[in-house]
């Protein structure tokens, strides 16, 4: 397979025009062509939940191996498995991306997002949607909303003032799905592997960062870890133990650039046995040490 990458929103707002808040969301509004490219073109994991909204122009976008043309009006749901890259872009072509962090929506713990989250992996073989003009305004402001309410950090309750906006865009989009989207059962197969697919994507988003072996998911899933190879192989070219180590790499570059947490308290957050294990993960990785890679970063 073509050479890829994971990269994190914290990255994304190094590389990128746009607001976040603590490396857990994150509102990109490209100014150009050459500014929606992520990783200079190379196919892309982005460890969050993302959606872009396509505002003007046109695109073509491939999204595990499937090509999509991106027109004015359509949301496209990507979870932190589906593997991006954009293969035509016009130079007009204007979009909007949110980026959010699972660990954000665990935190939030209202209204049920897990819930709406849920929905958008149930999409992963099918994660772009054409939608009314209206409908385009309402996402529009939406997430314009969110970014409005990132920026407003002195405000005594930035924290609720993002949720509420967040919630918001939730209900705007559950409300635009529910409308859009052929329900399953009505014409569209879902094969007993898709479903085991994304029941291995869900469980691996909860527990990559305590649970680094195929045997705890295959087991969670009933099914033999030489199965469960075979499926993920399959349906995406990649292994399971290549997906748990590179979410656990993000992560890790996320927690060296955006917080002051030590190595040491890093080291135990991710679960591993001991800091020198920890550093020679890392090191494999990225070819430095995790300190060294924090110093470079601008963060000490």
């Amino acid at each position: 397979m073509e050479r890829c990458q994971i990269i994190n929103i914290q990255e994304i707002v190094r590389e990128k025009p746009g607001v976040a808040y603590q490396g857990e969301i994150g509102v990109f509004v490209p100014s150009d062509t050459s500014a929606i490219y992520l990783a200079e073109g190379l196919p892309v994991y982005v460890n969050a939940f993302s959606y872009l909204l396509a505002l003007q122009g046109k695109a073509r976008l491939v999204i595990d191996e499937t090509e999509y043309e991106i027109l004015p009006g359509c949301l496209c749901l990507l979870s932190p498995l589906h593997l991006t890259c954009f293969s035509e872009v016009s130079d007009d072509f204007r979009c909007m991306f949110l980026c959010l962090h699972k660990d954000f929506v665990d935190r939030i713990g209202v209204f049920n997002l897990k819930q709406r989250i849920a929905k958008g992996m149930h999409m992963h073989r099918n994660p772009s949607v054409q939608m009314s003009a209206a409908d385009t305004v309402v996402l529009k402001e939406s997430i314009e909303n969110i970014r409005n309410q990132i920026l407003r950090q002195d405000h005594l309750y930035h924290l609720e003032l993002m949720q509420n906006a967040l919630i918001r865009f939730y209900l705007e989009l559950d409300n635009i799905l529910d409308r859009n989207i052929q329900p399953e059962g009505s014409g569209m197969t879902v094969t007993r592997n898709r479903m085991k697919l994304q029941e291995f994507i869900t469980l691996l988003m909860n527990h990559f960062k305590e649970e680094h072996q195929v045997a705890f998911y295959a087991k969670a899933m009933h099914i033999t870890p030489q199965y469960l190879t075979a499926i993920v192989k399959a349906q995406t070219g990649k292994t399971v133990n290549a997906f748990v180590y590179e979410l656990i790499y993000s992560e890790a570059r996320n927690l060296l650039v955006s917080t002051d947490l030590s190595i040491q308290q890093i080291t135990a957050r991710l679960n591993f046995a001991d800091q020198a294990s920890f550093s020679k993960f890392f090191k494999r990785h990225a070819g430095v040490s995790p300190q060294i890679f924090r110093e470079k970063a601008g963060r000490i």
